[in-house]
């Protein structure tokens, strides 16, 4: 488990963001499932993508690389072929979306989960595979599963935990409607889904936007510290992420222009109420920026972080208390009270395989006096390059 040690300090003053790993992998089911070659432009190059492009040359796809780009030919089902159990990794979408795809085929194929992949919620979609007509099982970490299956024209899908099963179904059998049910959560990376088959229907080639999930590190911390220069990022109503813009607009934290975002530092004294049902993922930052912002705050909305990487909601908090702030939660909510002390000594910190409580807690070590953090390999998960940004300095 790799340590990194770092000194308290700032980040670059332009900050170059990576694609979304969230468009990139509905684009790549969809694209997968093109008639004719599709190319998919500005691929990060985060593990739960390469993952799925790799499982996608097991599976009979044919792939042809550039530095930022990949071209896919199948189409899938008509290139099937038997492959080898298929290493997914940890990435919620790249397993559930492939999974989806898969069950259009007629081989039996096996997906190696990540260990805390595994323990994420599978039952709903294992439960719709075999009630109409496929098989799924998961033992162990192997999911094995077995095409075709029949799905009705409209589509009933438990959204109470996750919406990747739905989405990755809607991306796979676009000729059925699916309909989220107790869509209590993530309502917009469903919505992302939608649109995104409209925007590729009829198109040979995509380009995946900036990722906004990734923005919400710098973000937090320029609004503390100094002010970064986010090149060619725009404001995107399906990154759920995005509403930490919102939140820095109301604040006068953050200037938008063609050529991109801008965000700045200036005392605040506030109490802040927010509902993240629908951007659990932008928690960890935004639990940073509102630890180190003087008054009472409110996260409302995040019983489904206990479904994550890890169990994000413990993580937070007891990162939050690990720097002194006062955090606790109850009833759907969690409770922050921020103030603008920081420590004067270092701080050695150790996370689960979670690339967004690694970044998270990289962002307080900079914040305040610095230390170690581990495992720094977790960030290749969604940003590969995070240190480097510190590197930079």
């Amino acid at each position: 488990m790799k340590s990194l040690k770092l000194s308290p300090g700032k980040f670059p003053k332009k900050v170059i963001l990576p694609a979304s790993k969230s468009y990139a992998n509905r684009a790549l089911i969809i694209a997968a499932q093109s008639d004719s070659p599709f190319t998919v432009h500005d691929l990060p190059d985060s593990t739960d993508v390469t993952f799925l492009v790799a499982a996608f040359e097991q599976i009979g796809i044919r792939v042809t690389r550039t530095a930022t780009s990949v071209t896919l030919l199948g189409p899938f089902p008509k290139c099937e072929k038997q492959s080898a159990p298929i290493k997914i990794g940890e990435g919620g979408t790249t397993a559930r979306f492939l999974a989806a795809l898969l069950l259009r085929g007629t081989v039996r194929h096996t997906l190696v989960l990540g260990d805390r992949l595994r323990a994420r919620p599978w039952q709903e979609f294992i439960d719709l595979v075999n009630t109409h007509g496929g098989r799924a099982e998961l033992i162990g970490d192997e999911l094995s599963l077995q095409g075709p299956v029949t799905f009705p024209p409209v589509l009933e899908v438990d959204c109470r935990r996750t919406t990747q099963f739905a989405s990755g179904i809607q991306l796979a059998f676009p000729e059925i409607s699916v309909v989220p049910k107790q869509l209590e959560s993530s309502e917009s990376y469903w919505k992302m889904t939608s649109e995104l088959q409209k925007t590729m229907q009829n198109s040979s080639s995509y380009r995946v936007p900036l990722d906004w999930s990734s923005a919400s590190y710098p973000l937090a911390f320029g609004a503390l510290n100094h002010e970064i220069f986010f090149p060619d990022l725009q404001p995107d109503a399906h990154q759920a992420d995005g509403k930490f813009f919102d939140l820095l607009s109301r604040l006068n934290l953050v200037t938008k222009s063609p050529e991109g975002i801008s965000v700045f530092s200036k005392l605040i004294h506030q109490d802040i109420e927010m509902d993240v049902s629908d951007a659990l993922d932008l928690v960890p930052a935004l639990s940073f920026f509102l630890a180190h912002i003087p008054g009472s705050h409110r996260l409302h909305g995040i019983s489904n972080l206990v479904h994550k990487e890890s169990d994000r909601l413990a993580e937070v908090i007891k990162l939050l208390r690990t720097f002194d702030r006062s955090a606790s939660s109850e009833s759907g909510s969690l409770s922050i009270q921020g103030h603008s002390i920081r420590r004067d000594t270092p701080v050695d910190l150790t996370f689960p395989d979670d690339h967004r409580m690694v970044m998270t807690g990289a962002l307080f070590l900079r914040h305040h006096a610095g230390g170690t953090i581990s495992p720094v390999s977790a960030v290749s998960k969604s940003y590969p390059r995070f240190f480097e940004l510190l590197d930079l300095l």
